[in-house]
């Protein structure tokens, strides 16, 4: 009887440790096929912000591009203005005979050629008044009744331009380069440790004990809140938000209002998915874009050159007397 107590006895301890093996082998596949499916969640989100990246970085080689050929447009517009200003001396010095009113004439003639490339370069109606400005006083120097007809056709061309709608593009691009500037100053919700938590009570539950000692913080915030980022992602926020005022600018440049008005969407929604509304400056931001969207970009240019048709018919008239 005694050994088969003690038989009975064997089986019996033998069977819970195969039974708390099996349990505990259950747990560790269990536990392993999530760790597996985590990980294959990450991979894939990882592959999703690569790809992200890499369409970011394609778009803003193509907005350099962009900018290249522009910077490239206007330079050439810049030779062939002193290329013609040097023809236009060579032709001063050649002249025998002239004097002081062909010089003057020649003058007028400069700075009203001037004034419509800069008018089509850079939109700068004012800038362009100015240089007409400019002309009709070289002209108010000449003591003769046949310029009244060039300075009448000059005056024509002002007023257009100063009835045009005025935009300080120049002021413009200048205060998005600005916005640029402090988008590295961002504070964007990066992934923080869990803050460290006060000894549970021995008094309560052995299930809450376990859930006090989870790495699991619970938050309780007014409203929606972005969610903590990796330094990956808020790179590529930041780049995205930089490249769409970058595409901003580029539309104002070139006078392209729906294209401007775009990329200040594009770029307050970045701000206000990304960034907390407690944050001063994406705030900031946000209120600069909103008044910058409410400018009117898009005008039609006034039609100038009058003036500088008649100074050149006056200059050919006074070079066959």
């Amino acid at each position: 009887m005694t050994q088969d107590r003690l038989y009975s006895r064997q089986t019996g301890m033998t069977r819970w440790l195969v039974l708390v093996i099996l349990i505990l082998a259950g747990v560790i596949g269990a536990g392993g096929w999530l760790g597996w499916q985590e990980y294959q969640r990450l991979q894939a989100d990882k592959s999703d912000v690569v790809g992200q990246m890499e369409k970011l970085k394609s778009d803003m080689a193509a907005q350099r591009s962009e900018v290249q050929g522009a910077l490239a447009a206007f330079e050439k517009k810049q030779a062939e203005q002193a290329a013609q200003r040097v023809k236009d001396q060579a032709i001063l010095t050649d002249m025998k005979t002239g004097g002081q009113k062909l010089w003057l004439i020649n003058e007028a003639r400069a700075l009203a050629s001037l004034a419509s490339q800069r008018l089509l370069l850079t939109q700068d109606a004012m800038a362009a008044r100015r240089l007409l400005e400019a002309a009709d006083g070289v002209l108010a120097r000449i003591d003769d009744p046949s310029v009244l007809v060039a300075r009448q056709a000059l005056a024509v061309d002002m007023d257009k331009l100063s009835r045009a709608n005025k935009v300080d593009v120049q002021g413009m691009v200048l205060q998005l380069g600005a916005l640029r500037q402090t988008v590295a100053e961002l504070a964007v919700p990066v992934e923080e440790a869990p803050p460290e938590r006060d000894t549970p009570d021995v008094s309560q539950p052995w299930w809450k004990d376990v859930l006090d000692r989870m790495p699991v913080t619970v938050r309780h915030h007014d409203g929606r809140v972005p969610l903590p980022l990796s330094a990956e992602q808020a790179s590529l926020v930041r780049l995205t938000l930089d490249g769409s005022l970058q595409q901003a600018q580029l539309a104002l440049m070139q006078g392209r209002g729906e294209a401007y008005q775009q990329a200040l969407t594009n770029a307050d929604l970045t701000l206000k998915q990304w960034f907390r509304k407690d944050d001063p400056r994406a705030s900031h931001m946000r209120e600069v874009l909103s008044e910058m969207g409410g400018q009117q970009v898009a005008y039609v240019l006034p039609e100038i050159g009058a003036g500088l048709t008649a100074i050149e018919a006056l200059k050919r008239k006074e070079g066959d007397a």
